[in-house]
């Protein structure tokens, strides 16, 4: 698609993965515009060509920006990411549901041709089909990824009611530079300065890195999906499976540094094994991971400005 003074709407474009969505997009010629309210977004991750609105999806002012930008694509990031704390407080995650809604009411309400969501791949549960495909059963085991599933469904009710394309992608674990929470970007803030970490449970759950570099790829091509393509729902993962203990080990060799991680017990609301099967969006539109775990980490280490010779 061309994107050359294209209107895209960026929900969340200060956090994460939705800054380097917004970098790519902007790279492309797209005219974004970024909605976050900075609760886990950082103002030095937007993009200086995006305009910026700070303000909370569920504020309804938000359809003063529909009705002053009308954009025609809108990615939806913005979302509670603490997954401890929806599981101590699953009210937490309403904010993120009612946001939702509203963002799809006004996309639908101002003429948006496409929203592409950010899910999780945490919706398959404890599955032993792994790397799990888009046709395994949906199974939460957090608040956090029933509020993902209800987004999902909501966005399949505004498409059979109104006609609202969508792209749902049900991302692994993404990482890369600018992430501020997780395991690995604890791992690596404690380690970098000498101190051990925490793990929680044995270090044998697993997890599947995806580099936000790779995401934010993906992201970009979901916009060459025909309008009416059947399901558009899709992993975006490596299918590699990696340890939290072998994570751990691979950031202090990285640092040189000595110190072992501290085990804590199991959390609740936490996966054992995780691995995503992406050859649907493969098939698709060509896509596959670029970055290696190994490389990834050697990025966001040089990035952070750690990296040692």
């Amino acid at each position: 698609m061309e994107l050359q003074n294209k209107k895209i709407l960026i929900t969340g474009g200060a956090g994460f993965i939705g800054s380097h969505t917004a970098d790519t997009l902007i790279e492309k010629g797209a005219e974004a515009i970024i909605i976050d309210n900075l609760a886990t977004g950082r103002k030095e991750n937007i993009n200086p060509k995006a305009k910026f609105y700070n303000i909370n999806i569920a504020d309804q002012k938000i359809e003063d920006i529909f009705q002053e930008e009308k954009p025609e694509i809108i990615y939806h990031f913005a979302f509670n990411v603490l997954v401890p704390k929806s599981v101590k407080n699953p009210l937490v995650d309403m904010d993120s549901i009612a946001g939702s809604i509203n963002i799809l009411k006004n996309a639908k309400k101002y003429g948006a041709k496409k929203i592409i969501f950010s899910s999780s791949g945490f919706l398959y549960g404890n599955t032993k089909n792994l790397p799990a495909k888009e046709t395994e059963p949906i199974d939460p085991i957090s608040p956090y990824v029933v509020a993902k599933n209800a987004v999902e469904n909501y966005l399949r009710f505004f498409n059979k009611a109104y006609g609202l394309s969508y792209v749902i992608f049900r991302y692994a674990a993404v990482y890369g530079p600018r992430q501020v929470t997780g395991a690995m970007a604890d791992y690596i803030r404690k380690l970098s300065a000498g101190q051990q970490a925490e793990i929680w449970g044995d270090g044998n759950k697993t997890r599947d890195y995806v580099y936000v570099g790779d995401v934010a790829r993906a992201n970009l091509l979901a916009l060459n999906l025909p309008l009416d393509y059947p399901n558009p729902v899709f992993n975006i993962g490596t299918s590699i499976e990696t340890t939290l203990n072998e994570l751990y080990e691979k950031i202090a060799q990285l640092l040189k540094k000595e110190p072992k991680p501290i085990y804590l017990p199991d959390r609740p609301g936490e996966q054992v094994r995780y691995s995503l099967d992406y050859s649907k969006f493969k098939k698709a539109l060509g896509w596959r991971p670029a970055i290696s775990l190994d490389e990834g980490l050697k990025l966001i280490l040089e990035f952070r400005n750690l990296l040692k010779s």
